[in-house]
């Protein structure tokens, strides 16, 4: 509990304590509460003063002071009336402790938890930090009941024809198998007998050793009608299941892949041979795939997958990134399998110094296609990485970049706006990605197109990005598929209506009649339709509400402070789950806008996801839990 007006020295060697300590597994600071040992109760909700400010006065100091970059989670929430602010700082990877004080140093600056205080590390505690990091790595560890015979020879041949290829002259490649694979610290010996590590099971293994001790630790390739995850047999075209050693499962991995990649043929000038150029560049299939396999976490009893959707394929693995989400593509890499890094290197299927994200993001730039999509999460010890299969210039792109044309926008721009409309905002890390600046150049493209009107700032410091004005999604703010779709939604639900609501299918009858016999225009005639469509579904959402709710929403003006439309949004999300177009009708408001809202309220953990294994399904609704609803009647929305 910290008063926490300011982010001072006892805060940040509270959150240095916790990252520390062992086996506590991180803890949770409240700021704005006050202790006073006399009184009775002993804490008081005195609040904060700047919660904006101080989330991002804490996120920047735990990126700079600290010997390592710290993330701790930051939200902030209303108790009795007053904000206060909850801060997790979870433990840190045993690889990079003792964290400290960098202006204190290692000595002075490293803080453990003893109780309910933070204390400066003694020597002995240093040495059992220090100690942690000498633990073997899994991949080193050998298994019970293993030979040399559970190595395949295929595998080994594979790794000397990879590794010739690379430097002929290699001394390994004069080795016997078994001093090769002593080399490659891929075998142990134990009591004089020479035992495969698992390592070199993964890299070398017979498929019956793999099948016997790692049953789940498949390549899976599966392609998909649609562009959701229904889980449903019924919505896959195929799948290929690959269990075999790593040097002979990647070409296989790789060819099941490309060879199901639409082609782009073309001849070029002055050649009568055609070229043959797929959809997504192999190089960045051929990094994503080995960046899988290599930085996965062989602990858990899972495939890596890549699935194949109609407008993209994810790569899907179990094992977070060790390396901050936010520092992906820049120089430096962090192995969880340091043995089977190193022979992937060795053979030219993983880049050094990693930098084979960068060449991912570089070759998707140079064939115009948006730039990869990374997502980890160390909660579920899960990465997913995306690579988009249409480019974001196209001839739709194009025609809706025509809105702009007063302004004279770069190339640069014109691809930060598109990549905006298909996503729903952009954040300077993706403008520098999408066009390849540096940070304040993207940030003076960014504050450019802000200052002509087309983008709305979010957020300030680390967390800020960007979305299309009101205006310029008015312009258009669906495709001519989405409004046919919401058409066919309405009719569908005005039909399943019970007898109560047959006025309502009247009106909508009317208006169709009424349309169709008018010499409008077809365009008018259609705006008329949906207008009057979705006032009426407006009607029905508004009917499934309170009473008071209803009236409240009904009064709102045209302005409405952030924080009343949070509350609004909140308070419908009660009665029952809400759809994101839901949302936008209710409030006249676009798709997109309702989105961002929406997004900006699940991450805060203020509304949930009816599919939070599915967040971009088209059925996605949002709710809040009974938990939250009861702990919101009472004054405290944590």
């Amino acid at each position: 509990m910290k008063l926490g007006n300011e982010i001072g020295n006892s805060v940040m060697q509270t959150v240095c304590a916790y990252a520390n300590t062992i086996g506590l597994d991180g803890g949770y600071l409240l700021l704005g509460i006050k202790e006073d040992k006399s009184a009775n109760p002993k804490y008081t909700i005195v609040g904060v003063d700047n919660p904006d400010k101080l989330q991002s006065d804490l996120a920047t100091q735990c990126s700079s002071k600290f010997n390592e970059i710290l993330r701790p989670k930051i939200q902030s929430g209303v108790l009795e009336g007053k904000t206060v602010i909850c801060v997790y700082t979870p433990e840190a990877e045993a690889r990079v402790k003792p964290i400290f004080v960098k202006k204190q140093g290692l000595d002075k600056g490293t803080y453990i938890r003893v109780g309910p205080t933070d204390q400066v590390c003694t020597p002995d505690d240093l040495a059992q930090l220090f100690q942690l990091r000498n633990i073997r790595p899994y991949d080193e560890t050998l298994l019970p009941q293993t030979s040399l015979l559970d190595i395949n020879p295929n595998a080994l041949d594979e790794y000397r024809r990879l590794r010739a290829k690379k430097n002929p002259n290699a001394p390994e490649l004069r080795y016997t198998d078994e001093e090769l694979l002593g080399a490659l610290h891929c075998i142990e010996s134990t009591d004089g007998i020479s035992k495969p590590t698992i390592a070199g099971l993964l890299l070398f293994g017979t498929e019956k050793v793999l099948r016997r001790y790692f049953s789940m630790m498949r390549f899976d390739y599966v392609r998909v009608k649609g562009r959701d995850w229904g889980g449903e047999t019924d919505g896959i075209y195929y799948s290929i299941e690959l269990r075999e050693a790593l040097l002979t499962l990647l070409p296989k991995a790789e060819a099941a892949i490309m060879d199901d990649m639409e082609r782009e043929f073309s001849f070029p000038k002055g050649s009568l041979t055609r070229e043959e150029k797929p959809a997504i560049p192999y190089d960045a299939i051929r990094e994503v795939l080995v960046n899988a396999v290599m930085h996965r976490d062989y602990q858990v009893a899972g495939p890596t997958l890549a699935i194949r959707f109609t407008d993209r394929i994810e790569f899907h693995n179990p094992g977070y990134s060790l390396k901050p989400i936010e520092r992906i593509g820049t120089p430096g890499s962090q192995s969880r399998n340091q043995t089977i890094a190193s022979v992937l290197h060795e053979t030219e299927y993983a880049e050094n110094k990693g930098s084979g994200i960068a060449k991912v993001q570089r070759k998707m730039q140079e064939a115009q296609l948006p730039p990869p999509h990374f997502e980890s999460s160390k909660a579920d010890n899960t990465f997913v990485a995306t690579l988009s299969l249409h480019q974001l210039m196209d001839e739709a792109a194009l025609a809706w970049l025509n809105q702009f044309n007063q302004f004279t926008l770069s190339g640069e721009e014109a691809r930060t706006l598109v990549f905006a409309r298909n996503n729903g905002c952009v954040s300077n890390e993706e403008c520098r990605k999408l066009t390849g600046y540096d940070t304040p150049k993207a940030s003076n493209l960014l504050k450019r197109l802000r200052g002509l009107g087309i983008l709305e700032q979010h957020s300030h410091g680390p967390g800020t990005y960007y979305t299309l004005s009101e205006i310029c999604l008015q312009e258009k703010t669906e495709s001519d598929l989405d409004v046919q779709r919401e058409v066919r939604d309405i009719q569908i639900e005005t039909e399943n209506k019970p007898d109560s609501d047959l006025v309502t299918q009247l009106k909508v009858q009317d208006t169709q009649i009424e349309t169709e016999n008018k010499p409008d225009s077809d365009l008018v005639t259609q705006l008329k339709v949906q207008d009057t469509q979705i006032e009426l579904r407006r009607e029905h959402i508004l009917s499934s509400l309170p009473d008071v709710l209803r009236d409240e929403i009904q009064s709102l003006g045209q302005r409405i402070s952030p924080e009343k439309r949070e509350e609004m949004i909140v308070r419908v999300c009660e009665v029952h789950p809400f759809t994101a177009t839901e949302i936008s009708i209710l409030f006249r408001k676009t798709r997109t806008w309702a989105k961002n809202r929406l997004r900006e309220l699940v991450n805060a953990k203020r509304i949930s996801l009816t599919i939070p294994d599915k967040p971009n399904s088209r059925n996605q609704a949002y709710y809040v839990p009974e938990s939250s609803t009861q702990m919101h009647q009472d004054g405290n929305n944590f």
